[in-house]
């Protein structure tokens, strides 16, 4: 694996996967950026309702987003490694349905039994259902925004950092220490995010610890199926559910909660340490995940000429 790593081809493909993806980062951020700002904009410079800032608006914006999501790690993929990296990403085949719903169900059975674990330990408290306290078109705007939002952020990480990264770190240093490396980076982009939610001290460096493990889960379901079907579903399903839907946090202020008005309490809060104990049953669920998927790894297996690797 070192000769690997240290031939002069490999070198200098490594540098251009990692410079590539400083710069593709940067225009990701500028498409964010962007597309932040100017629907909302228009939307409101029309005087639009709400419904049609939700479902128009939102739908626009975002929908652009996934555009620059889709083609834009692709493009940087081609560019350095001179490779179609299509099938990679999201190829059509009979498999692609099949690795959706199994991640999907994976994570809805994990998360759900968390669910029940923190409500049977008293914990985690449900004061009623969002669904319940609005009016139905707020509901159904907030389940439409939400939806978007987690679908861009799942498909937005993973062409990125398992589609791009892992691939071309892959080609110059081999799977296992590609593997490692992207996790890290991984990672570590999810530090600024804790940080402002208000993570501190050992609750941070655990959800870091925690972001890391979910980059090895999303890169080892990459290599093992040779796309990111797999991946995004997971990646999306997680988010969608432990947020917004079952609030497994007690976060008050999600704007796209659609399921449990939640709380916590003693013992999954602590003075010292707030949320830390959530975030530790959070790295049972994720080996929950990761134990589940092992069990289903041959049926998740493609055949070698569909691979993306």
């Amino acid at each position: 694996m070192n000769s690997i790593i240290n031939t002069p081809a490999s070198r200098r493909i490594s540098l251009s996967i990692l410079g590539g993806f400083i710069v593709l980062y940067l225009a990701i951020f500028i498409v964010n950026a962007v597309l932040g700002i100017g629907p909302n904009w228009l939307m409101k410079s029309l005087g639009a309702s709400e419904n049609v800032q939700a479902f128009i608006g939102k739908t626009l914006a975002y929908g652009l987003r996934l555009l620059a999501y889709l083609t834009l790690p692709a493009l940087a993929l081609q560019m350095v490694m001179k490779r179609d990296p299509w099938p990679g990403f999201f190829p059509l085949h009979r498999q692609a349905a099949k690795e959706t719903l199994t991640g999907s169900l994976v994570v809805l059975a994990v998360l759900t039994a968390m669910f029940a674990l923190e409500l049977a330990s008293g914990g985690l408290v449900v004061a009623g259902w969002n669904w319940q306290a609005l009016p139905a078109d707020a509901w159904l705007r907030t389940l439409w925004v939400g939806l978007l939002v987690n679908l861009a952020v799942a498909v937005g990480e993973e062409t990125l950092f398992r589609g791009y990264l892992l691939t071309g770190l892959n080609a110059a240093w081999g799977r296992w220490k590609a593997l490692l490396m992207m996790a890290v980076i991984f990672g570590v982009m999810h530090l600024l995010a804790y940080s402002e939610g208000g993570l501190r001290d050992a609750t941070l460096a655990l959800a870091l610890l925690l972001a890391t493990l979910f980059g090895v889960l999303f890169g080892l379901a990459r290599l093992q199926t040779g796309n990111l079907w797999l991946p995004v579903a997971l990646h999306f399903t997680w988010n969608f559910l432990e947020a917004d839907v079952f609030n497994l946090t007690g976060d008050p202020h999600n704007v796209n909660l659609v399921g449990a008005l939640t709380r916590l309490q003693p013992p999954l809060t602590m003075s010292a340490v707030s949320l830390g104990n959530v975030v530790v049953l959070e790295f049972f669920a994720l080996a929950g995940i990761g134990g589940l998927l092992w069990l289903l790894r041959r049926s998740l297996q493609p055949a070698e000429d569909a691979r993306g690797l």
